[in-house]
């Protein structure tokens, strides 16, 4: 049996939004396999995660601290445990290269809108990028797009590969979808420039005038940024986007699940889970044409461009999707409890060698 010590020290960070999720699906999923035991650090240590809460110490003070007393404990004792790092961070050790180590990168963000990061930020980024591929842990991440970025800057690390994120979208009751009737488009995510809210809007100004839809759903943080953008519309326009902002996760559901298409047009993402939660739920996607969407969603999505959204291009896809009712390519992929497995047989190997060395 495989002992993993899951550092869900992330939930430390309130800002993590979307990588806190996909933290928490894959810690819940991990430890449901049999053959492993799986505790995450506010657990093995909840006196020491409380006070670093209470006191608001740095999760990487704290990981740090916790990583090299287990890796000390272990070269003392002969126990094989093994590290879990959910976000790009791989804390600074003596005792080794970090080959008892799983660390996710999930995008270059930073990287391609430096303007949004300060400089120290950047360059405590490019320090553990760069050394978490010059080390012997397993660096996995979450789209091809995301390594592609990554091996650019960094190179390529030892060991490393490629896992899309769990994503945990179960299909709600028909009878609990709400607003019968109404059609919407659903974007379910936080303001941040690069998702390009006023490309969102342009086009769903175009889609309401050809008849398509109805209205805008506007999840998440940001509702005084969205609004900023909103009251420069016209009046029949603007009354018609509504930011609903943090709503609880069914409501999300049945809201995804009712909606006439999700739509995305960021201009740079590592993954998309909330698209790919929609995917999951069979409803239609209207994306930007980057690099990632086309590999997550190729045969599936409309991709929207400085020529292909047309509203009646999009009238089409949507009639087709009504008809043909796909089913996303990754969804099986991406199941919570497949994804867990990937990560857990990752270690595999150093197990197997481990048992027979003498």
């Amino acid at each position: 049996m495989a002992a993993y010590l899951y550092y869900d020290t992330v939930r430390l960070n309130k800002a993590a939004g979307g990588v806190l999720n996909v933290s928490q699906v894959l810690l819940r999923h991990m430890r449901l396999s049999p053959d492993d035991r799986v505790v995450p650090v506010s657990e093995r240590h909840p006196r020491l995660f409380a006070l670093a809460q209470r006191l608001k110490i740095s999760r990487f003070v704290l990981d740090t601290l916790l990583y090299n007393f287990h890796r000390l404990r272990a070269l003392i004792t002969g126990e094989q445990l093994f590290s879990m790092f959910p976000n790009y961070y791989l804390p600074l050790t003596l005792l080794g290269r970090h080959r008892d180590s799983v660390v996710i990168v999930h995008d270059l963000q930073y990287k391609a809108y430096p303007q949004y990061f300060g400089r120290l930020k950047r360059l405590f980024l490019d320090w553990n990028l760069w050394r978490a591929a010059r080390s012997a842990a397993d660096v996995v991440f979450i789209s091809r797009s995301s390594q592609r970025d990554f091996e650019r800057h960094f190179g390529r690390g030892a060991r490393s590969s490629v896992i899309f994120n769990p994503v945990d979208a179960p299909r709600v009751a028909p009878a609990a979808v709400a607003a019968p009737g109404a059609r919407y488009l659903i974007a379910a995510y936080h303001y941040y420039p690069h998702k390009n809210f006023a490309g969102i809007l342009a086009l769903f100004e175009r889609m309401k005038a050809a008849g398509l839809v109805d209205y805008l759903d506007i999840t998440g943080n940001g509702a005084a940024e969205v609004q900023r953008m909103v009251s420069e519309m016209p009046p029949e326009v603007r009354e018609c986007v509504r930011h609903r902002g943090l709503v609880p996760r069914d409501e999300l559901l049945r809201l995804y699940q009712g909606a006439t298409a999700f739509i995305s047009l960021s201009t740079f993402e590592g993954f998309n889970l909330s698209a790919a939660e929609a995917a999951t739920l069979g409803v239609p996607l209207l994306l930007s044409d980057i690099p990632v969407h086309r590999e997550l969603f190729a045969d599936y999505a409309f991709f929207a461009g400085s020529d292909g959204d047309d509203p009646e291009q999009i009238a089409q896809y949507l009639a087709h999707h009504e008809h043909s009712r796909p089913a996303w390519v990754h969804a099986g992929t991406c199941a919570p409890a497949n994804v867990a497995r990937r990560y857990l047989m990752l270690k595999r190997g150093t197990l197997s060698l481990a048992g027979a060395l003498p």
